[in-house]
Protein backbone atom coordinates (compact mmCIF):
# COMPACT_ATOMS: atom_id res chain seq x y z
CA UNK A 1 0.00 0.00 0.00
CA UNK A 2 1.24 3.48 1.59
CA UNK A 3 3.76 4.01 3.91
CA UNK A 4 5.80 7.23 3.01
CA UNK A 5 8.44 7.03 5.95
CA UNK A 6 7.48 10.83 6.68
CA UNK A 7 4.16 10.43 7.40
CA UNK A 8 2.02 12.38 10.38
CA UNK A 9 1.32 10.66 13.64
CA UNK A 10 -2.11 10.25 14.70
CA UNK A 11 -2.70 10.27 18.70
CA UNK A 12 -5.58 8.36 20.11
CA UNK A 13 -7.32 10.13 22.74
CA UNK A 14 -6.09 7.57 25.10
CA UNK A 15 -3.92 5.49 23.24
CA UNK A 16 -5.17 2.51 23.99
CA UNK A 17 -7.79 2.98 21.30
CA UNK A 18 -5.46 2.82 18.75
CA UNK A 19 -4.75 -0.87 19.83
CA UNK A 20 -8.23 -1.46 20.04
CA UNK A 21 -8.82 -0.07 16.43
CA UNK A 22 -5.99 -1.84 14.66
CA UNK A 23 -7.30 -5.35 16.21
CA UNK A 24 -10.88 -3.88 15.13
CA UNK A 25 -9.57 -3.74 11.85
CA UNK A 26 -7.75 -7.23 11.89
CA UNK A 27 -10.61 -9.09 12.66
CA UNK A 28 -12.50 -7.41 10.35
CA UNK A 29 -10.24 -7.83 7.27
CA UNK A 30 -9.54 -11.14 8.56
CA UNK A 31 -5.68 -10.61 8.17
CA UNK A 32 -3.17 -11.42 10.43
CA UNK A 33 0.20 -9.17 11.66
CA UNK A 34 1.88 -9.96 8.68
CA UNK A 35 -0.43 -9.70 5.88
CA UNK A 36 -1.38 -6.46 7.63
CA UNK A 37 2.03 -5.12 7.46
CA UNK A 38 2.52 -6.11 4.39
CA UNK A 39 -0.48 -4.45 2.96
CA UNK A 40 0.64 -1.36 4.47
CA UNK A 41 4.62 -1.60 3.31
CA UNK A 42 5.63 -1.99 6.79
CA UNK A 43 7.84 -3.99 8.78
CA UNK A 44 5.55 -6.39 11.11
CA UNK A 45 7.01 -5.68 14.78
CA UNK A 46 6.41 -1.75 13.39
CA UNK A 47 2.75 -2.69 13.44
CA UNK A 48 2.83 -4.92 16.40
CA UNK A 49 4.34 -1.85 17.89
CA UNK A 50 1.56 0.09 16.84
CA UNK A 51 -0.98 -2.50 18.31
CA UNK A 52 0.35 -2.49 22.10
CA UNK A 53 0.53 1.84 21.70
CA UNK A 54 4.09 1.60 22.32
CA UNK A 55 4.22 4.02 19.19
CA UNK A 56 2.12 6.46 17.40
CA UNK A 57 0.75 5.30 14.18
CA UNK A 58 1.13 7.17 10.92
CA UNK A 59 -2.13 9.43 9.96
CA UNK A 60 -1.91 7.68 6.39
CA UNK A 61 -1.98 4.20 7.43
CA UNK A 62 -4.80 4.93 10.18
CA UNK A 63 -6.65 6.52 7.49
CA UNK A 64 -6.63 3.95 4.83
CA UNK A 65 -7.16 1.06 7.10
CA UNK A 66 -10.35 2.72 8.66
CA UNK A 67 -11.35 3.28 4.53
CA UNK A 68 -10.24 -0.81 3.72
CA UNK A 69 -12.59 -2.14 6.75
CA UNK A 70 -15.09 0.20 6.84
CA UNK A 71 -14.21 1.09 11.13
CA UNK A 72 -14.68 4.83 11.75
CA UNK A 73 -11.99 6.55 13.24
CA UNK A 74 -12.62 8.00 16.62
CA UNK A 75 -13.75 11.29 16.93
CA UNK A 76 -11.55 12.71 19.50
CA UNK A 77 -8.40 11.87 17.54
CA UNK A 78 -5.61 14.17 16.94
CA UNK A 79 -2.63 14.88 14.33
CA UNK A 80 1.17 15.62 15.38
CA UNK A 81 2.74 17.04 12.04
CA UNK A 82 6.15 14.62 10.98
CA UNK A 83 7.37 18.03 11.53
CA UNK A 84 6.32 18.29 15.55
CA UNK A 85 6.51 14.31 15.63
CA UNK A 86 10.38 15.15 14.70
CA UNK A 87 11.01 17.97 16.99
CA UNK A 88 9.85 16.40 20.16
CA UNK A 89 11.70 12.71 19.38
CA UNK A 90 15.02 15.09 18.83
CA UNK A 91 14.71 17.24 22.11
CA UNK A 92 14.34 13.81 23.87
CA UNK A 93 17.02 11.92 22.13
CA UNK A 94 19.58 15.07 22.77
CA UNK A 95 18.76 15.23 26.44
CA UNK A 96 19.36 11.20 26.81
CA UNK A 97 22.70 11.68 24.25
CA UNK A 98 24.01 14.69 26.55
CA UNK A 99 23.21 12.53 29.70
CA UNK A 100 24.81 9.46 28.51
CA UNK A 101 28.14 11.15 26.94
CA UNK A 102 27.66 14.77 28.10
CA UNK A 103 27.88 16.44 24.60
CA UNK A 104 25.35 16.25 21.88
CA UNK A 105 26.61 13.37 18.81
CA UNK A 106 28.28 11.34 21.85
CA UNK A 107 31.67 9.90 20.98
CA UNK A 108 32.88 11.22 17.80
CA UNK A 109 35.98 9.45 18.09
CA UNK A 110 34.60 6.08 19.06
CA UNK A 111 31.65 6.14 16.34
CA UNK A 112 33.91 6.73 13.30
CA UNK A 113 35.95 3.64 14.53
CA UNK A 114 33.31 1.20 14.70
CA UNK A 115 31.84 2.26 11.70
CA UNK A 116 35.07 1.51 9.33
CA UNK A 117 35.52 -1.59 11.50
CA UNK A 118 31.80 -2.46 10.20
CA UNK A 119 32.39 -0.82 6.84
CA UNK A 120 35.62 -3.00 6.43
CA UNK A 121 33.70 -6.56 7.64
CA UNK A 122 30.66 -6.00 6.46
CA UNK A 123 29.13 -3.05 5.12
CA UNK A 124 30.55 -2.85 1.93
CA UNK A 125 29.55 -6.23 1.16
CA UNK A 126 25.55 -5.66 1.78
CA UNK A 127 23.82 -5.41 -1.60
CA UNK A 128 21.53 -2.14 -1.11
CA UNK A 129 19.84 0.67 -3.77
CA UNK A 130 22.65 2.76 -2.97
CA UNK A 131 26.22 0.60 -3.35
CA UNK A 132 25.31 -1.99 -5.52
CA UNK A 133 22.64 -1.87 -8.64
CA UNK A 134 20.06 -4.92 -8.57
CA UNK A 135 20.00 -7.13 -11.47
CA UNK A 136 16.01 -6.80 -13.50
CA UNK A 137 14.54 -9.79 -15.76
CA UNK A 138 15.10 -7.73 -19.55
CA UNK A 139 11.84 -8.52 -21.55
CA UNK A 140 11.28 -9.23 -25.24
CA UNK A 141 9.41 -7.04 -27.34
CA UNK A 142 5.64 -7.96 -26.34
CA UNK A 143 2.32 -6.68 -26.52
CA UNK A 144 2.82 -6.55 -22.45
CA UNK A 145 6.09 -4.29 -22.81
CA UNK A 146 4.15 -2.33 -25.55
CA UNK A 147 1.39 -1.79 -23.36
CA UNK A 148 3.75 -0.87 -20.55
CA UNK A 149 4.77 1.83 -22.57
CA UNK A 150 1.85 3.55 -23.15
CA UNK A 151 1.41 3.48 -19.82
CA UNK A 152 4.43 5.24 -19.15
CA UNK A 153 3.43 7.69 -22.08
CA UNK A 154 0.06 8.53 -20.29
CA UNK A 155 0.85 8.73 -16.88
CA UNK A 156 4.74 7.85 -16.01
CA UNK A 157 7.86 9.57 -15.17
CA UNK A 158 11.22 8.63 -15.36
CA UNK A 159 13.99 10.14 -13.14
CA UNK A 160 17.58 8.73 -13.42
CA UNK A 161 16.96 6.82 -10.55
CA UNK A 162 13.16 5.31 -10.76
CA UNK A 163 10.05 4.85 -12.69
CA UNK A 164 6.88 6.43 -11.55
CA UNK A 165 3.16 5.88 -12.68
CA UNK A 166 0.66 8.07 -11.01
CA UNK A 167 -3.04 7.18 -11.03
CA UNK A 168 -5.86 8.23 -8.55
CA UNK A 169 -6.24 6.28 -5.30
CA UNK A 170 -9.98 5.56 -6.84
CA UNK A 171 -8.97 3.15 -9.64
CA UNK A 172 -7.89 0.16 -7.07
CA UNK A 173 -7.77 -2.77 -10.06
CA UNK A 174 -6.56 -0.45 -12.06
CA UNK A 175 -3.13 0.24 -9.47
CA UNK A 176 -3.04 -3.90 -9.23
CA UNK A 177 -3.03 -4.32 -13.10
CA UNK A 178 0.13 -1.99 -13.44
CA UNK A 179 1.53 -3.76 -10.11
CA UNK A 180 1.61 -6.98 -11.79
CA UNK A 181 2.56 -5.15 -15.14
CA UNK A 182 5.75 -3.97 -13.14
CA UNK A 183 6.94 -7.94 -12.14
CA UNK A 184 5.01 -9.67 -14.90
CA UNK A 185 7.56 -7.89 -17.37
CA UNK A 186 10.76 -7.47 -15.13
CA UNK A 187 10.28 -9.58 -11.67
CA UNK A 188 11.16 -6.87 -9.36
CA UNK A 189 8.03 -5.71 -6.28
CA UNK A 190 6.94 -1.65 -6.98
CA UNK A 191 6.05 0.99 -3.65
CA UNK A 192 2.69 2.10 -3.89
CA UNK A 193 2.73 5.74 -2.13
CA UNK A 194 -0.75 7.61 -1.08
CA UNK A 195 -0.65 11.50 -1.56
CA UNK A 196 -1.81 12.44 1.68
CA UNK A 197 -3.70 15.74 0.27
CA UNK A 198 -4.80 14.18 -3.03
CA UNK A 199 -6.72 11.44 -4.28
CA UNK A 200 -3.59 10.35 -6.23
CA UNK A 201 -1.21 6.98 -5.82
CA UNK A 202 2.40 6.85 -6.81
CA UNK A 203 3.47 3.38 -8.47
CA UNK A 204 7.63 3.81 -7.71
CA UNK A 205 9.88 0.72 -9.38
CA UNK A 206 13.36 2.32 -7.92
CA UNK A 207 15.69 0.59 -10.22
CA UNK A 208 18.74 1.83 -12.43
CA UNK A 209 18.76 -1.19 -14.65
CA UNK A 210 15.30 -0.57 -15.19
CA UNK A 211 15.24 3.29 -15.86
CA UNK A 212 18.06 2.52 -18.49
CA UNK A 213 15.84 -0.06 -20.48
CA UNK A 214 13.32 2.34 -20.17
CA UNK A 215 15.55 4.59 -22.40
CA UNK A 216 16.60 2.59 -24.75
CA UNK A 217 12.78 1.69 -25.05
CA UNK A 218 12.55 4.62 -26.66
CA UNK A 219 11.09 6.51 -23.35
CA UNK A 220 12.62 9.79 -21.89
CA UNK A 221 13.38 11.42 -18.38
CA UNK A 222 12.45 14.46 -17.22
CA UNK A 223 9.76 16.67 -19.27
CA UNK A 224 8.23 14.62 -21.76
CA UNK A 225 6.03 17.32 -23.22
CA UNK A 226 9.33 19.51 -23.83
CA UNK A 227 10.97 16.36 -25.24
CA UNK A 228 8.11 16.05 -27.82
CA UNK A 229 7.17 12.22 -26.65
CA UNK A 230 6.29 9.94 -29.25
CA UNK A 231 5.47 6.14 -29.57
CA UNK A 232 8.56 4.48 -30.16
CA UNK A 233 8.79 3.29 -33.61
CA UNK A 234 9.37 -0.48 -32.80
CA UNK A 235 5.55 -0.08 -31.84
CA UNK A 236 4.65 1.12 -34.50
CA UNK A 237 5.56 -1.24 -37.51
CA UNK A 238 4.21 -4.00 -35.39
CA UNK A 239 0.06 -4.10 -35.12
CA UNK A 240 -0.59 -5.85 -32.26
CA UNK A 241 2.05 -3.82 -30.66
CA UNK A 242 1.00 -0.33 -31.66
CA UNK A 243 -2.68 -1.58 -30.06
CA UNK A 244 -1.56 -2.16 -27.07
CA UNK A 245 0.31 0.77 -26.46
CA UNK A 246 -3.09 3.13 -27.68
CA UNK A 247 -4.62 0.91 -24.83
CA UNK A 248 -1.92 1.76 -22.15
CA UNK A 249 -2.39 5.53 -23.08
CA UNK A 250 -6.05 5.23 -23.25
CA UNK A 251 -6.41 3.74 -20.07
CA UNK A 252 -4.41 6.21 -18.13
CA UNK A 253 -5.25 9.70 -20.15
CA UNK A 254 -8.28 8.75 -21.77
CA UNK A 255 -11.64 9.11 -20.55
CA UNK A 256 -15.16 7.32 -22.02
CA UNK A 257 -18.16 9.76 -21.39
CA UNK A 258 -21.69 9.72 -22.14
CA UNK A 259 -23.30 12.52 -24.25
CA UNK A 260 -27.10 12.72 -23.46
CA UNK A 261 -29.39 14.72 -25.24
CA UNK A 262 -33.64 14.53 -25.67
CA UNK A 263 -35.62 14.03 -29.05
CA UNK A 264 -39.43 13.99 -29.69
CA UNK A 265 -39.00 14.17 -25.32
CA UNK A 266 -37.55 10.97 -25.12
CA UNK A 267 -34.07 10.87 -24.00
CA UNK A 268 -30.92 9.61 -25.17
CA UNK A 269 -27.65 9.05 -24.98
CA UNK A 270 -24.72 7.94 -26.14
CA UNK A 271 -21.06 7.44 -25.90
CA UNK A 272 -17.53 8.62 -26.80
CA UNK A 273 -14.37 8.02 -26.33
CA UNK A 274 -11.71 11.05 -25.93
CA UNK A 275 -7.58 10.87 -25.38
CA UNK A 276 -5.84 14.38 -24.58
CA UNK A 277 -2.01 15.18 -24.73
CA UNK A 278 -0.11 18.40 -25.45
CA UNK A 279 2.37 16.09 -27.33
CA UNK A 280 1.18 16.72 -30.98
CA UNK A 281 3.82 14.39 -31.92
CA UNK A 282 2.26 11.59 -29.61
CA UNK A 283 -1.21 12.48 -30.82
CA UNK A 284 -0.75 12.12 -34.49
CA UNK A 285 0.64 8.73 -34.23
CA UNK A 286 -2.41 7.51 -31.70
CA UNK A 287 -4.38 9.11 -34.51
CA UNK A 288 -2.60 7.29 -37.09
CA UNK A 289 -3.00 3.71 -35.51
CA UNK A 290 -6.46 4.77 -34.88
CA UNK A 291 -6.92 5.54 -38.38
CA UNK A 292 -5.09 2.37 -39.68
CA UNK A 293 -7.70 0.23 -37.72
CA UNK A 294 -10.36 1.66 -39.78
CA UNK A 295 -12.00 3.95 -36.57
CA UNK A 296 -13.41 7.28 -37.34
CA UNK A 297 -11.65 10.04 -34.79
CA UNK A 298 -12.19 13.61 -34.52
CA UNK A 299 -8.95 15.66 -33.90
CA UNK A 300 -9.18 19.16 -32.55
CA UNK A 301 -8.04 22.01 -34.47
CA UNK A 302 -4.81 22.65 -31.50
CA UNK A 303 -4.38 18.48 -32.18
CA UNK A 304 -4.64 18.17 -28.53
CA UNK A 305 -7.58 16.50 -28.35
CA UNK A 306 -8.98 12.96 -29.69
CA UNK A 307 -12.41 11.76 -30.38
CA UNK A 308 -14.12 8.80 -31.09
CA UNK A 309 -18.00 9.73 -31.48
CA UNK A 310 -19.53 7.33 -33.53
CA UNK A 311 -21.29 3.80 -32.42
CA UNK A 312 -19.65 1.47 -35.04
CA UNK A 313 -15.99 3.32 -34.27
CA UNK A 314 -16.67 2.89 -30.43
CA UNK A 315 -17.53 -0.80 -31.29
CA UNK A 316 -14.44 -1.03 -33.06
CA UNK A 317 -11.98 0.26 -30.53
CA UNK A 318 -13.81 -1.97 -27.45
CA UNK A 319 -13.40 -5.33 -29.65
CA UNK A 320 -10.09 -4.82 -30.90
CA UNK A 321 -8.22 -2.57 -28.62
CA UNK A 322 -10.59 -3.00 -25.48
CA UNK A 323 -9.13 -1.78 -21.64
CA UNK A 324 -7.47 -2.81 -18.49
CA UNK A 325 -8.95 -0.08 -16.40
CA UNK A 326 -12.27 -1.42 -14.81
CA UNK A 327 -13.09 2.43 -14.63
CA UNK A 328 -13.54 2.14 -18.36
CA UNK A 329 -14.65 -1.43 -18.56
CA UNK A 330 -17.38 -0.29 -16.08
CA UNK A 331 -18.60 2.79 -18.07
CA UNK A 332 -18.46 0.26 -21.24
CA UNK A 333 -20.66 -2.27 -19.66
CA UNK A 334 -23.30 0.43 -18.45
CA UNK A 335 -23.09 1.32 -22.18
CA UNK A 336 -24.46 -1.89 -23.50
CA UNK A 337 -26.93 -2.60 -21.19
CA UNK A 338 -28.56 0.89 -21.21
CA UNK A 339 -31.59 0.45 -23.30
CA UNK A 340 -31.66 4.21 -24.41
CA UNK A 341 -28.33 4.61 -25.51
CA UNK A 342 -28.16 4.58 -29.54
CA UNK A 343 -26.75 1.61 -31.19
Amino acid sequence: MLELYVSDRIIFNPIKKQGQFLNSVKEKLGFSWSELAKMLNLNERTVRDWACNKKHMSYDSAVYLSKRSDIALDKNIKILSWKEHTKKAGRLGGISNININGRVGGNETYRKAKWKKWWEEEGQYIKNSITHSFNISLPEMSVDLAEFVGIILGDGGITTYSVTVTLSSNEIKYISHVKNLFYKLFRIRVKVYFRKRAKAVDIVAQRKQLVDFCLELGLVKGNKIRQKIDIPDWIKKDESFARACVRGLIDTDGCFFTHRFVVNGKKYSYMKMAFTSASMSLVLSVVEILDNMGINIRISKNHKDVRIESIQSLRRYVKEVGSNNDKHLQKIKKWKNDRNMIE
